[in-house]
């Protein structure tokens, strides 16, 4: 059961879902909108090189466009 990131086309909310099943429906917690997109998790790791250094973040990028945004001001949507 993992939890996926998503991001909404309508009013840019990021949030998180836990998903039992593949075909569960996901909708926007702000606005109730189906028009989000799945992206990619930011995500921690520890370098072994700088023995025990704190651990770094990736920066996230999306996994698709968002075709459907009407809004134009999401990150995703340019």
């Amino acid at each position: 059961m993992p939890i996926y990131e998503y991001e909404c086309c309508e009013c840019c909310e990021r949030f998180e879902k836990l998903v039992f099943r593949g075909d569960e429906p996901v909708g926007c917690p702000k606005c109730q909108s189906a028009n989000i997109n799945k992206v990619m998790s930011v995500c921690g790791f520890k370098s072994g090189g700088d023995k025990g250094a704190a651990s770094s973040r990736v920066a996230s990028s999306t996994a698709s466009g968002c075709a459907g945004c009407s809004g134009g001001s999401c990150a995703t949507c340019h």
